[in-house]
């Protein structure tokens, strides 16, 4: 069984429609209701049910990171213990700010601000050779949305994909644990609603909201890479 620790919710405008992060989750993975268990982490002291997990994965939230006692909190150590047995873990955006503080990097707000909308990320060597991702294009097209990025990685951390201004995309925690900055459950409908819905948020911070309308495009990466992550985590299990 995966477990999808729940960070935080969608727009409540998106939501009503599509569903939230879970639900997206849960149809890009073709996740069966017997396969997988949603634990909500609005205080990060409750824990999941005590059983054994197949494979983690860790939402985004509209929190950001620097916010939250996360080193301190009954969750983030269960998770650095979940880590620590070879449980495989995926982090999204948020998700993957919370794997780099609780393994000691850590999370600031992007230099160039706030990033949304499609844009190409470039796998490094390592990525290229990795078991997430590997197989994938040396470059391709994300969906983003999100103002804090990694600034300081922990030390037993690989980078495994960087945007075009050297954001740090993915992160390979150890064998077994995995953050992406972008958002692989997200669609096009879906990334062009986030715009829309902060339009005005970003044209008072000087973007042009209609030429970041015009470059999202339709990304089916996603769909390859939560796939892949349910893969890594059946054949976990089954060894």
């Amino acid at each position: 069984m995966i477990l999808i620790l729940k960070t935080g919710s969608a727009l409540a405008s998106i939501s009503s429609i599509y569903g939230d992060f879970e639900d997206w989750i849960i149809e890009k993975m073709q996740l069966i209701e017997t396969e997988f268990y949603i634990h909500s982490t609005e205080n990060y002291e409750t824990l999941p049910p005590e059983q054994l997990y197949s494979g983690i994965v860790i939402t985004g939230s509209p929190l950001m990171v620097n916010d939250i006692k996360l080193k301190e909190s009954n969750l983030c150590n269960w998770l650095l213990n979940q880590q620590k047995s070879g449980t495989p873990i995926l982090g999204i955006c948020f998700g993957h700010q919370l794997l780099a503080v609780i393994n000691g990097g850590s999370v600031g707000y992007n230099n160039t601000g706030t990033i949304i909308g499609s844009a190409k990320t470039h796998l490094t060597l390592e990525g290229q050779q990795d078991r997430l991702l590997g197989g994938l294009p040396p470059a391709f097209d994300v969906y983003k949305s999100h103002q804090q990025s990694i600034h300081k990685l922990p030390e037993s951390a690989e980078i495994l994909a960087v945007n075009n201004s050297g954001i740090i995309d993915a992160v390979r925690f150890n064998a077994n644990s995995w953050g992406l900055q972008f958002h692989p459950e997200f669609d096009f409908e879906i990334t062009t609603l986030y715009i829309q819905e902060k339009s005005d948020a970003l044209s008072a911070d000087g973007f042009d909201v209609q030429a970041l309308l015009q470059n999202v495009v339709t990304v089916d990466y996603g769909n390859r890479i939560l796939k892949r992550f349910k893969e890594i985590s059946i054949n976990n299990i089954s060894s």
